[in-house]
């Protein structure tokens, strides 16, 4: 049983290192391989503690919360955020729309230091807004995308 349990922890060790392999070269583990929280609190199905976001999956999330955060909706910290919800109504001029885009592209770079050249699209569709992502990850993966639209709820 115990053998097991080693054989399949070393197989989820193995699958988060798949972002890092190179061809023809040796495995060489990372030690400062990127390590968040699941935010569903699903159970891990090894080891039954809390289960874990890596590497591109967690800095995937992280820059998908700070774009989905409204301006004061997080306890003391009132400017956390892309607060991309509050400007839905407002992009019906191309200054307004470029502005938006600086302000998010500031916001990713200010509150997740493990991303750069960060660069956002915007298109707009009705009452709807389609955000684009473009970003680097530091000491990571290059060239990742992270794409979703925004919908006004009432």
């Amino acid at each position: 049983m115990q053998l097991r349990r080693q054989e399949a922890q070393a197989n989820c060790i193995n699958s988060i290192m798949v972002d890092y392999v190179k061809p023809n070269s040796k495995n060489v583990a990372i030690k400062n391989a990127y390590k968040d929280l699941d935010l569903s609190f699903t159970a891990h199905p090894i080891t039954g503690d809390v289960a874990t976001k890596s590497d591109s999956d967690a800095v995937r999330r992280a820059v998908r919360n700070i774009v989905m955060t409204n301006y004061y909706e997080r306890p003391f910290k009132p400017s956390l955020g892309g607060n991309i919800r509050g400007l839905l109504f407002e992009l019906d001029t191309d200054r307004k729309l470029n502005r938006a885009k600086k302000r998010l592209t500031q916001a990713i770079e200010d509150f997740e230091p493990r991303v750069q050249n960060v660069r956002c699209v915007f298109q707009t569709k009705d009452n709807s807004l389609d955000v684009t992502v473009f970003y680097n990850i530091k000491n990571g993966l290059s060239n990742q995308e992270l794409q979703f639209t925004v919908n006004r709820t009432r």
